[in-house]
């Protein structure tokens, strides 16, 4: 009777313990927005302000976590609204979802792909693309670049029919990345002046309304891939200063040569063909850079257009 017991009180602990969400995770969690409330203001002050609504997919159930909905598919559970799965669970994603608002829909570390340390710098990134969706002219400035087509999903910022098999075209992109990867032995300002005369090159081989989206991928993706390089720097700096124990700095420091490996790979290593818009995210990447050594001013003035950097890179 002491075993059955036993075995009964196991299986019903279990059972809760499926509708709750890991306590690793939770720490990640907790970890992010630490971080968010340390570095986040070096960049904008309303980057620091903004809410950070996440849902947590697991292999069985979806936690709200940062908010509270009022959706009554959620039930509370564990301290935490909850629901059975009904996202992919390897999403890594921001749209609009709970209470309407730009949320970032996110699968578990092994779910995902990513390291744990990875995955929380991930969060930051995505909670990057929260400010942008927040931007009150974010939608109607997407609907005036004329790219949708009429597709209301918003599946066309994934399936725009960019040439990315086009071999000139492909020529054209992979010189302007050789030239921005010089920027830590060329001055800056000479690789400035070639980055906007190759650019404009571009522009003149692709048409308005393939340049258009190829800025619209530079602005959106790859400063979030910058923001995110630049915001393991800052825990790097700082890292003495996070209360944290899942990590060690030689960790984070590791974590940090990778990253810049997988950019320099992707534009030096594979192709657009091959790519296709995730070369954007590395090509951004290394433009945020050349814009961050030659416009001081840059932080202010990145909303000030939308879907653009070309303006950012006229500036002193």
């Amino acid at each position: 009777m002491r075993n059955f017991a036993f075995i009964f009180v196991t299986l019903i602990s279990s059972v809760l313990l499926a509708h709750c969400p890991k306590e690793q995770l939770i720490k990640l969690m907790e970890l992010a927005g630490q971080l968010k409330e340390k570095l986040a203001s070096k960049y904008w002050q309303e980057w620091a302000e903004i809410d950070m609504p996440i849902l947590h997919v697991s292999d069985t159930m979806e936690f709200v976590f940062n908010t509270e909905v009022s959706d009554t598919t959620f039930h509370l559970s564990c301290n935490y609204q909850s629901r059975k799965t009904r996202f992919n669970k390897s999403f890594l994603a921001t749209f609009p979802f709970l209470n309407g608002k730009p949320t970032i829909v996110v699968g578990t570390p092994e779910n995902t792909s990513k390291s744990p340390e990875a995955w929380t710098l991930t969060l930051l990134h995505e909670h990057f693309h929260q400010l942008q969706f927040s931007h009150p002219n974010y939608y109607t400035a997407q609907k005036g670049l004329n790219l949708d087509k009429g597709d209301q999903t918003g599946m066309w910022m994934l399936n725009h029919p960019f040439p990315y098999q086009n071999e000139s075209v492909n020529a054209q992109l992979k010189a302007i990345a050789s030239n921005l990867l010089k920027l830590d032995s060329v001055s800056a300002q000479q690789i400035l002046k070639d980055h906007k005369s190759l650019k404009n090159k571009l522009k003149e081989e692709i048409g308005e309304e393939h340049y258009k989206y190829l800025n619209l991928q530079l602005w959106q993706e790859g400063y979030a891939r910058y923001i995110e390089l630049e915001l393991t720097k800052d825990w790097i700096k700082k890292f003495d200063q996070i209360k944290q124990n899942q990590f060690t700095l030689e960790k984070m420091i590791k974590l940090q040569n990778a990253q810049e490996s997988e950019i320099k790979a992707h534009l030096t290593q594979s192709s657009p063909k091959e790519l296709k818009r995730v070369y954007f995210y590395a090509l951004g990447t290394m433009e945020a850079r050349l814009i961050a050594r030659t416009n001081k001013n840059w932080k202010t003035s990145y909303f000030d257009y939308l879907f653009t950097t070309d303006h950012m890179l006229g500036e002193k």
